[in-house]
């Protein structure tokens, strides 16, 4: 997806110079530590110092809305995506990962015990956190359809009440937490993280290009994430 997006910027040609600004890239939560080393690979490799903005989706979009500075968002689903563009932000999309959701803290029959407190990311504003929701409406789990969550703004910060003991259970990425028990996938929707070009540019370009490449892929595949289609 994204060597095809790059054929479109190439042939549509660059709104920009090649940066005498650094390339500005918002992230979602649950992706920020594997762009992270991305970006640290891309230095390696000779590619220019990237600035990161992290939140949830959400958040990163309604800054988007209001002018945020950004070059490219990197989002942890697809609706969000389209929904910004029919607003007229963006130039282009594809996808990059295909995100995956764990259980830390137990097993699935712990999940359905109501005395187990739990952790997952808002579902008003994370798209992990809508997928938590997905399985916690589950008939599976109704012995625990009485339990309220504590919701915390991101994926991440789900992640970091579980590991500080302020919960028992958290619903995160299986990027954060590659022991955790996995959740079936046909118990929520598909997390199909797509990019949204903003301001396209020569950097810009360059940048997706490495985003494509084989040691990228294998990077996302070894960082929890499915390929994408």
């Amino acid at each position: 997806m994204i060597r095809y997006l790059l054929l479109v910027l190439l042939l549509a040609g660059c709104t920009r110079t090649a940066a005498e600004e650094p390339l500005r890239v918002a992230v979602a939560a649950n992706f920020r530590a594997t762009l992270e080393k991305i970006n640290l690979a891309y230095r390696v490799e000779g590619g220019p110092a990237i600035l990161l903005s992290s939140a949830s989706t959400g958040v990163l979009a309604t800054q988007l809305r209001h002018g945020a500075p950004f070059d490219l968002f990197l989002s942890a689903d697809h609706q969000t995506v389209v929904d910004l563009r029919r607003d007229g932000l963006g130039v282009e999309e594809a996808c990059y990962a295909i995100g995956q959701l764990a259980l830390v803290g137990g097993d699935l029959s712990e999940l359905n015990d109501p005395r187990k407190s739990l952790a997952i990311a808002n579902p008003q504003t994370a798209p992990y956190g809508r997928a938590a929701a997905q399985v916690l409406s589950r008939p599976e789990l109704a012995a625990a359809a009485a339990r309220k969550p504590v919701r915390g703004a991101s994926v991440l910060q789900a992640y970091q009440f579980w590991r500080a003991g302020a919960v028992d259970l958290a619903l995160v990425a299986a990027s954060q937490a590659p022991a955790a028990q996995p959740i079936p996938g046909d118990w929520y929707a598909p997390l199909q993280q797509s990019l949204l070009v903003l301001h396209p540019s020569p950097a810009t370009r360059a940048y997706l290009q490495w985003l494509g490449s084989d040691t990228v892929r294998q990077m996302i595949i070894d960082a929890g994430y499915l390929p994408c289609p």
